[in-house]
């Protein structure tokens, strides 16, 4: 089995690959948020006011700001060497080659792959990812891969 599968990355499907790549992160921001944001609102209410604007705003940057600034980065990072690259995908693992660099992961280097909409998402760590877009591959191709990925011993999230 080798697929090649050669384009530009697209910055919306890299996006969506930095907010499933960092979801626990993001997650963990939003609630600490929300928290802090509900626990201005009942010392508000349950007290004779007070100075909560603080604590308020502080929820807002938290639930909001940080979010958006890890997957703006992130995006931001992955683009910036938005070259032609080109991707292959074999019995041995999967690379990626463009002008810039040339990267190549055995099977065992990755946790998890994720199917999600235009694109592979090759799990490294938590927070390590390799998107591969799936543009020119059919299902059956798709199917394929994702079971060399489970065969190899990489858990396999269909979508």
């Amino acid at each position: 089995m080798l697929f090649q599968i050669t384009t530009r990355p697209d910055a919306r499907q890299v996006a969506s690959a930095v907010r499933r790549g960092l979801r626990p992160l993001l997650l963990t921001a939003r609630g600490l948020g929300w928290a802090a944001i509900a626990l201005a609102l009942i010392l508000e209410v349950a007290t004779d006011g007070g100075p909560y604007l603080t604590l308020l705003l502080t929820g807002a940057l938290i639930a909001v700001g940080i979010p958006m600034f890890l997957v703006n980065t992130g995006t931001r990072d992955a683009l910036r060497d938005s070259d032609l690259t080109t991707y292959e995908i074999s019995d041995g693992g999967v690379a990626s080659s463009s002008l810039a660099a040339r990267h190549a992961y055995a099977w065992n280097a990755f946790r998890s792959v994720e199917e999600a909409p235009g694109q592979l998402i090759f799990g490294r760590s938590r927070t390590r990812f390799l998107p591969v877009p799936t543009a020119g591959l059919t299902r059956a191709q798709i199917d394929q891969v994702l079971g060399a990925a489970a065969g190899h011993g990489v858990q396999v999230r269909r979508a």
